[in-house]
């Protein structure tokens, strides 16, 4: 786990698990398996998350948001509403004085990308995305983004610094 910010980290499954219980803790997971992710949170057995559930994209409980989201190579699988609405989740509960950690299972593709992502959208990485891309990869050199996510991130990278999560 690294902290990218004041009180912005990024990790994995196994910093989830071993903070999950603190106090003045936020969690985005970006993934739908492993502990605190979408199935788990959600609670359902098959191979696809319920459809007809208001929850299919994303689920909050409490501190804790996790998204229906995989890390495929094809971003057309990356879908814009839960990566938006995880972005508003970090800034809710980082304006509430909160440290947050994104994470991912592995802690290197979908969870980081998420941070950078709203690190674009909050003034932070200013610059074009190849930079700070660069950039986010010296502060967390754990960053190795599937094509999927990566290419997402690219295509949206000038809106984000418009307010992208804040118009749902």
């Amino acid at each position: 786990m690294v902290e990218i910010i004041k009180r912005l980290y990024v990790g994995d499954d196994a910093d989830y698990e071993r903070l999950k219980t603190h106090e003045g803790w936020s969690f985005l997971r970006v993934c739908k398996e492993g502990a605190g992710g979408h199935r788990q949170t959600l609670v359902y057995h098959t191979l696809g998350a319920p459809k007809e559930s208001p929850n299919y994209l994303w689920v909050r409980k409490g501190h804790l948001m996790a998204l229906n989201v995989l890390d495929l190579d094809d971003p057309k699988m990356i879908p814009e509403l839960p990566v938006k609405k995880g972005l508003e989740f970090i800034k809710e509960r980082f304006d509430a004085g909160d440290k947050v950690l994104s994470a991912c299972n592995q802690g290197r593709s979908r969870g980081p990308t998420t941070m950078l992502m709203f690190l674009r959208s909050v003034g932070e990485m200013p610059e074009g995305f190849n930079r700070a891309m660069h950039k986010f990869k010296v502060l967390y050199p754990k960053y190795s983004p599937a094509n999927g996510i990566k290419t997402f991130a690219r295509d949206h990278w000038e809106e984000l610094k418009d307010d992208f999560y804040g118009t749902t």
